[in-house]
Order: C-alpha cells, then sequence, then structure tokens
C-alpha cells in the first residue's frame, strides 16, 4: 500500500466519520440561520456563514452524510441489479442472456447524465428520486461487466469440478462461482461508489434534489455560485470535500484492482 493510498484511506475514514456523527460534531442546526449572511470565518463561526446566515461547518458536516449516504445507496441498488441481471444472462441460457444483454445495451446507448434526469422527471424530483436514478443508471454498466466475469468463472476448473460431483446450479453460484467474483466485482463497485458521489452532486447542483435547504455538497456549491466574488469559501469548501472523497474512493479502487494488493 503506497502512500497515496494511505491519505485516500485517512481521508475517506475522515468522511464517513463526519457523516455517521454529523449531529454530534455540528455546531447548530444546519437548515436555520444562525448569525448574519455572509459572514467571514471567526472563533464562533469556523468557516463563517452562508447568503443565508446559516452556519458553513455545520452544513458540510451534515452533507457528508447526505452526499456519502446517497452515493453509497444508489451504489447498492447498482451493484445487487448488476449481480443479479448479470448472473442471469451469464448462468441462466441462451434467451435470458440475449433479453438482458439487449435491454442493458439500450441502457447504455443514453447517455447516464439524461437517463438519470429522465428517471427523475419520471418519479418527480426528490433526494430519493436521484438515489433511484443514479443507482438504476448505472445498473446497465455493471451488469455487463458483472456478466463478464461470471462467464469467466463458470469454467473455471473448480467449478466444473462441483458440478461433476453433483452440485446443483443454485450451490454452484452461492458457494463457488459469487465468492470468487468477489476480488473482480469489489474494484468495479468501489469506482462506481465513485462516481456515484459525482453523480449525486451533479443533480443536486442542477436544482433536482427538490428541497433546496438541505444541507448537501451539491447545493450548497448551487448556492454558493451566485457569490463568488463576495465569499468564494462557499464554492471552495464543498467543492474541495467533493474533489478529495471522488479521488481517495477512485484510487481506493485502482489498488483493490491492482495486482500488488493481493498479497496485502
Amino acid at each position: 500500500m503506497n502512500r497515496t493510498v494511505k491519505l485516500a484511506l485517512i481521508w475517506l475514514c475522515a468522511a464517513v466519520f463526519l457523516a455517521v456523527f454529523a449531529t454530534i460534531l455540528a455546531s447548530s442546526n444546519p437548515t436555520r440561520p444562525v448569525a448574519p449572511p455572509l459572514l467571514s470565518p471567526s472563533e464562533y463561526r469556523p468557516l463563517g456563514t452562508d447568503h443565508l446566515g446559516r452556519d458553513e461547518y455545520s452544513r458540510l458536516v451534515y452533507g457528508a452524510r447526505l452526499t456519502i449516504g446517497a452515493a453509497l445507496a444508489a451504489t447498492v441498488i447498482t451493484v445487487t441489479i448488476g449481480l443479479v441481471l448479470g448472473a442471469l444472462a451469464a448462468l441462466g441460457g441462451e434467451a435470458p442472456d440475449r433479453i438482458v444483454v439487449g435491454l442493458s445495451n439500450a441502457a447504455l446507448a443514453i447517455p447516464g447524465l439524461l437517463l438519470a434526469m429522465l428517471l427523475i422527471a419520471a418519479l418527480e424530483p426528490g433526494f430519493l428520486a436521484i438515489i433511484l436514478a443514479i443507482g438504476l443508471g448505472a445498473a446497465p454498466g455493471f451488469t455487463r461487466m458483472s456478466r463478464s466475469i461470471f462467464n469467466g468463472l463458470k469454467t473455471a476448473d473448480y467449478v466444473l469440478a462441483a458440478r461433476a460431483a453433483g452440485a446443483s446450479q443454485p450451490r454452484v453460484i452461492v458457494f463457488h462461482i459469487l465468492p470468487n467474483s468477489v476480488r473482480r466485482l469489489s474494484p468495479l463497485a468501489t469506482i462506481n461508489f465513485a462516481w456515484a458521489i459525482m453523480g449525486v452532486t451533479t443533480l443536486t447542483f442542477l436544482g433536482l434534489a427538490g428541497d433546496p435547504s438541505i444541507p448537501e455538497w451539491g447545493v450548497m456549491l448551487n448556492d454558493g455560485r451566485g457569490y463568488m466574488l463576495e465569499a468564494p469559501r462557499l464554492v471552495l469548501f464543498p467543492g474541495i470535500l467533493i474533489s478529495l472523497t471522488v479521488i481517495s474512493v477512485h484510487a481506493i479502487g485502482k489498488w483493490i484492482a491492482s495486482p500488488n494488493a493481493e498479497g496485502n
């Protein structure tokens, strides 16, 4: 594990710590004004206030919970759908394979951001809609990747030996194929998590979160862009948090996928 990966792990742990203990670490209610608008950083307000007088530090802390939590939920949806459909395509026979591949190709022909916005338009704007849009939008790509991995594993010697010994198809999948696919699918899931963070903050920045007062990093970027000359910190702080978190998750995903990680 090199220094970059160690720093990435430290930062990600710190971000998760903020998300889990937001209610304890925040100094005030993130949605209510507590001081004059655009107050400069001070002893009592270390990061100052935004254009409505809300504590910037508290909003950033709660933003970690909303942004990371939403991205994690979206990734769980992506991975779950991708695993089920990928296994169905690779191990279910020719007909299911054609159907799954055809639907995945059709979905992949639509740009991810556009597909997410179409889903939100159908569900109407809101945080739950964003989670579903990001999770469902990334599922076709993960389905194709998991299908490819399962196709490679189903002809492995240990799988053929299990079938020759009389193991049923569900048993082969649960006890032989899925456990041995974790090593290859983990980097994909991790990198998908990084893209989910970008997707969530992009959609919230575009104003699709529904409630404009929620403390979320993308919403904060959108709020602060009109005050970049008076208070550039309103854009700088959430932008840095988003960038560092995405870079850290991506670096960890690349490390998991590297051959050097196998011996650690």
